[in-house]
């Protein structure tokens, strides 16, 4: 699809309430933008997406505060309002129940390790029982280090872990390698590398 985007404001724009250009990843997946007050569909990139929501790029962007449909290829459709628009970028917040959100929370586990075949397991799983959760990483030495999953999106997660390697090294979670940008009291912050995959989203 022809997916040409301009930097459009849109409509009653706001200022952004945040700031995390820095931490982009460059992805890729397609979708649909549906807008129910005014009964139109749209083609849509999605850039980023996590458990709460997703920014998105699309030809003309519909209001601020807008309750809109997000069909992503390969996870489904989410109920979403739009919350924030800046540089091109429409920002999502997903509005969804708790159980719905903790399965978009294991298909970007899956993904993570897998790719997309990890979504499709993952749905099949889902249906009998739980996946294994993500629950150690590898360090660039080959140490296996336990975790716990505290958040998780297409650009990286945050681990509850003892251990905290150095801000800048390079770790490995399934197939998708990352490198550790933050720390905090119990836990780290790793922003992806890479996709698991060739032929998905690419990181620049």
């Amino acid at each position: 699809m022809d997916m040409t985007v301009t930097a459009q404001k849109a409509p009653d724009q706001a200022p952004p309430v945040e700031q995390r250009a820095d931490e982009r990843v460059n992805v890729r997946l397609e979708g649909k933008l549906f807008v129910p007050a005014e009964e139109t569909t749209l083609d849509c990139l999605i850039l980023d997406l996590s458990a709460g929501g997703a920014g998105i790029y699309c030809a003309e962007p519909p209001p601020l505060d807008t309750f809109v449909v997000l069909y992503i290829n390969g996870f489904g459709r989410f109920d979403g309002v739009a919350t924030r628009y800046v540089k091109g970028e429409l920002g999502l917040r997903f509005v969804c129940k708790d159980a719905k959100r903790k399965r978009l929370e294991q298909d970007l586990a899956a993904y993570v390790q897998e790719g997309m075949l990890g979504v499709t397991r993952s749905r099949r799983l889902q249906r009998s029982a739980p996946r294994a959760p993500i629950d150690h990483f590898t360090r660039s030495n080959g140490d296996v280090v336990p975790c716990e999953l505290l958040d998780i999106s297409l650009q990286g997660v945050s681990l509850r872990t003892k251990l905290h390697p150095p801000i800048g090294e390079v770790v490995e979670l399934g197939q998708t390698k990352g490198w550790v940008i933050r720390h905090f009291d119990d836990c780290i912050g790793i922003q992806f590398l890479q996709r698991p995959v060739a032929g998905g989203p690419n990181v620049r």
